[in-house]
């Protein structure tokens, strides 16, 4: 008997295979991103204040329904720019002497991802969640700041520095900060893990879908040179809400 029911399944499973709806499709995004930073007590001087920032992915995607027309996995293979613009109003908050700053301060994240989601479908509407991988390339701080001190003084901050992705630890000395080339801030981790949560609409061959990104892996990086620093004292995570548009090309049987 089991060995017949386990024949059966077997079956039933090449069957769905066999007659499964594979399609191959292009992608085009809008990114509202963000970074959540927050310190303990002993690092809140390094703790920024982020607001979202516009962006942008693109890639390739591949859909497999191995239940027609109900349930199946959706996956890609894309480019995602992610990051944040620092919010100047709460970050004038923070000090005593700054009497007004204006202009622009934003950074920006290049990944590749790969994320993995099982969908839903109810007719043309589709919900889809599951996880996501991503890989850093590099990135780009970016600022053009006026700022007037409380005694008059004005002066602008101009310039960009480079966001250096590491694979785990960073090569810094906490107690030689003034001839760091690089601030702590400006390296984060490498390897970024989440969970995707969506919502689809499908018209033919084109879908629209709303997607909710929250990242689970700290940004912050261990220090080499820092044994006592302890990187959940600064976690900063990447979160994004995007719009897709993807063009599916059918691929197997309908």
């Amino acid at each position: 008997m089991k060995i017949r029911l386990i024949t059966l399944l077997i079956t039933l499973f090449v069957i769905q295979f066999t007659f499964a709806q594979v399609k191959l499709g292009v992608k085009l995004g809008v990114l509202a991103s963000d970074v959540n930073v927050k310190a303990s007590s002993n690092l809140e001087d390094l703790e920024i204040p982020t607001s979202r920032t516009i962006n942008f992915s693109a890639g390739a995607t591949l859909e497999y329904e191995f239940m027609e027309d109900i349930l199946g996995i959706r996956t890609a293979i894309e480019y995602a720019q992610k990051g944040y613009n620092v919010d100047l109003n709460q970050f004038k908050q923070m000090y005593n002497d700054i009497q007004e700053i204006k202009g622009d301060w934003r950074v920006a994240l290049q990944y590749i991802q790969m994320p993995v989601n099982l969908y839903y479908k109810m007719g043309n509407f589709n919900i889809n969640a599951g996880p996501y991988m991503g890989y850093a390339l590099g990135g780009l701080e970016n600022y053009n700041l006026d700022i007037t001190l409380d005694d008059g003084s004005n002066f602008t901050v101009d310039g960009s520095t480079d966001m250096i992705p590491v694979n785990g630890e960073a090569d810094i000395d906490l107690n030689d900060l003034e001839n760091m080339d690089t601030p702590l801030l400006n390296y984060f981790n490498q390897l970024d893990f989440g969970i995707n949560v969506g919502f689809g609409y499908t018209i033919k061959d084109v879908q629209i879908n709303v997607q909710y990104q929250q990242g689970l892996t700290n940004l912050t990086p261990d220090l080499a040179n820092e044994p006592n620093f302890n990187p959940s004292d600064l976690l900063s995570r990447n979160n994004v809400l995007s719009l897709e548009l993807t063009y599916f090309i059918p691929l197997g049987r309908k």
